[in-house]
């Protein structure tokens, strides 16, 4: 214990005359923020333009991070602790990870919910009750629809967060996180084109969609015909004959 308050103790000193100690720490801290940003980044991108091919994946995951909470909450009213917790926490993850990604419009719900409480709390706060219950209205109304809407909710919701994600990690690195003007412009900027492109990308694969059933229908045809076609240089041949 003494030895690591002299450890203490002598990293204040060192920050305090900012020697090699602070100068190591502050380098340490620096990287931590700098592979935060990146994998922000790296991650809001994926998002931004790949969201709705990848939405399975990401309601997945929504459900891991949900089904955790919910297993930490059960085992917490019941009192139950040590591996068995660890058990249900880690059980109550697969299931709704599963269920979710099989139910991807589920997923879909719960990302536009919570981004839509999390973003009005941002700007409003939680402490007012009507601000609580706007909040929750909203959510649930914008929820719906994207979970009614599903592929252009996943694409708005998933190009929305993207942005957020990558835009706040590129104003980190950029040293803008000290002007709010420009970090939003970033994000709303990502978001649009994000939401551009995943809609081409959308409109492609709907084309090359509807293409599909038309082409098959047209070779039906066109077997069908030289069938009929065949039949009738049969029926000549036999007239011919007789």
């Amino acid at each position: 214990m003494d030895n690591l308050q002299s450890i203490i103790e002598q990293i204040r000193v060192s920050e305090s005359q900012d020697g090699p100690t602070a100068v190591f720490l502050a380098g340490r801290i620096g990287k931590i923020s700098m592979g935060v940003a990146i994998a922000s980044i790296v991650i809001g991108l994926l998002l931004c333009f790949l969201g709705l091919k990848l939405i399975k994946v990401i309601s997945a995951l929504v459900g891991v991070c949900i089904g955790a909470a919910a297993g930490t909450v059960i085992s917490s009213i019941a009192d139950i602790t040590g591996f068995t917790r660890v058990i249900i926490i880690f059980a109550c993850a697969i299931v709704l990870a599963a269920l979710i990604f099989f139910l991807h419009r589920v997923g879909i719900f719960l990302m536009t919910f919570i981004f839509t409480v999390s973003t009005v709390f941002i700007f409003t706060g939680a402490d007012e009750k009507i601000y609580v219950m706007a909040a929750l209205g909203a959510a649930v109304v914008l929820g719906i629809a994207a979970m009614i809407f599903a592929e252009q909710g996943a694409i708005i919701i998933t190009s929305v967060i993207g942005g957020v994600s990558a835009g706040t990690g590129i104003a980190s690195i950029s040293g803008l996180t000290d002007n709010p003007f420009m970090s939003l412009g970033i994000v709303g900027v990502l978001a649009v084109i994000g939401t551009a492109v995943q809609f081409v990308l959308y409109a492609k694969r709907r084309k090359k969609a509807d293409k599909t059933p038309a082409k098959k229908i047209k070779k039906k045809d066109s077997m069908e015909s030289e069938v009929e076609k065949a039949r009738m240089l049969l029926d000549d041949e036999e007239d011919t004959d007789e």
